[in-house]
């Protein structure tokens, strides 16, 4: 099975290019995004991402584009370091406008003071590139392994594989809350 790179549908009946005139194209699959769109948006993924999309023709050359995607982001946890598979997912909708021409770029973003607007230019289109944003949005800032990570020692070693390398504990001594000042102050 070959591996997929692409999220494509394909518009032309909603362009009234098709004889089958129809009000919505929908498509659902599985991608993993190529190595430029992971490098681009700072990601990993541990399987292929699903997605699903339905463009919805509004009149004229107007369309709304809704759908999802999720699947496993691989990141570090902030403590210790060690590889933790995130489920992520995300919903999206665009507004879109059809504005045909021949090269360049068949999808783009249009960016404005009240709305993001999908434009596309030609009938097929690859909609990869805005998954992987939208999930690479969606993805968290930090993860932790697990709740009670100990994170690493001052020479690198990881405290949840390696207890014995925590600095023993000062018994009576506990690190003061930076807030514990404020306690007293009334408002």
């Amino acid at each position: 099975m070959s591996v997929q790179h692409h999220a494509t549908l394909n518009l032309a009946s909603l362009l009234k290019l098709d004889p089958e005139l129809g009000a919505e194209v929908s498509g659902e699959g599985k991608f993993t995004p190529s190595t430029e769109l992971l490098e681009a948006d700072g990601l990993r993924v541990a399987a292929p991402l699903h997605w699903e999309l339905t463009v919805r023709a509004t009149g004229g050359d107007d369309y709304i584009l809704t759908g999802s995607v999720s699947g496993p982001a691989v990141q570090e946890c902030r403590r210790c370091l060690t590889e933790v598979e995130t489920p992520v997912r995300s919903s999206l909708i665009y507004p879109m406008l059809y504005r045909p021409r021949r090269g360049g770029e068949v999808l783009t973003l249009l960016e404005d003071d009240e709305d993001d607007t999908l434009v596309f230019s030609q009938p097929e289109v690859d909609f990869a590139p805005l998954l992987t944003q939208v999930f690479a949005i969606e993805s968290p800032l930090t993860v932790l392994c697990k709740e009670d990570c100990r994170g690493l020692s001052l020479d690198g070693v990881n405290l949840n594989d390696h207890p014995e390398h925590a600095p023993p504990a000062q018994p009576g001594r506990s690190t003061p809350s930076p807030f514990a000042s404020l306690k007293d102050i009334e408002l």
